[in-house]
């Protein structure tokens, strides 16, 4: 597991305007939140990428059809009892047995390869989302009066280190335009879809419309002004966030004891 930790130079933020500090100091712990949820869900994508499940062992393989065999047979013997012809139950019973067997494996703990195989993603876009809110809560705090000068300079290293974070995250919440070749805005035009070559795909003369893809740890789509993105989810994004969050807080003057996070 990656625990990335940060220091809070002192307990209260160490200004004479109490009103614009207790503001201050509110808008500090919400980008502070958006830190650590980053990076659970980093956690939790490179768990999830670790342990997709590989092919079926022989023995279950075995299990699992024998088992099929047996409901199959059950469910035939009672629709031929219902005086049907065995031309006349095939479809339902290959669907009955289906369910049934579906439904005693979900019963029994195992996961339906949809849920498995969404997962990864899921928490990639966790990652992707919990990092958007860190720059809008770290760009609404450079806004503020009196803040320190480099806060707003700590944003737009953050825009430098992601530069597709909001092309990516605009993507992920406007698939339903993406999807159907469009950009962004209350009447989107249609995509002019750019070259892509990303080791993964490879689409020099355009036209390739890439959504909701994973290539190794980076979370990729095309963004609305046609261009394919990525955001990396790894430790290496966690480390330019920790190091970015340690000087936005150190930029600010505090009083009382200094504060290690998370807590044990």
């Amino acid at each position: 597991m990656f625990i990335f930790d940060i220091i809070v130079p002192g307990t209260w933020l160490d200004y004479e305007d109490r009103e614009w500090t207790w503001k201050i100091e509110k808008q500090l712990c919400s980008l502070q939140s958006q830190f650590f949820e980053a990076n659970l869900a980093l956690n939790l994508f490179i768990s999830a990428q670790t342990s997709r499940t590989s092919s079926i062992s022989k023995d279950t393989w075995e299990a699992d059809s024998k088992r099929m065999q047996e409901i199959r047979s059950e469910l035939e013997t009672k629709l031929l009892e219902e005086g049907k012809s065995h031309y006349e139950i095939q479809d339902e019973l290959s669907l009955q047995t289906d369910i049934i067997f579906k439904r005693e494996k979900w019963e029994q703990g195992n996961i339906p390869r949809e849920f498995e195989s969404n997962l990864v993603f899921l928490y990639a876009r966790a990652f992707l989302y919990a990092l958007d809110g860190f720059d809008k809560f770290l760009g609404v705090l450079a806004k503020e009066e009196n803040v320190p000068e480099a806060v707003p300079e700590l944003h737009k290293k953050l825009s430098t280190t992601f530069p597709n974070l909001r092309g990516v995250r605009n993507t992920a919440q406007h698939l339903e335009d993406r999807s159907r070749g469009l950009g962004a805005g209350r009447n989107p035009k249609p995509l002019d879809l750019k070259p892509i070559n990303n080791g993964f795909i490879k689409a020099p003369n355009g036209g390739a419309l890439v959504l909701n893809s994973l290539n190794g740890s980076k979370y990729g789509s095309t963004m609305s002004d046609g261009h394919y993105g990525e955001v990396d989810v790894s430790p290496e994004s966690m480390m330019s966030l920790q190091r970015i969050l340690n000087e936005v807080l150190s930029s600010f003057k505090w009083r009382g004891s200094k504060q290690h996070k998370p807590s044990n």
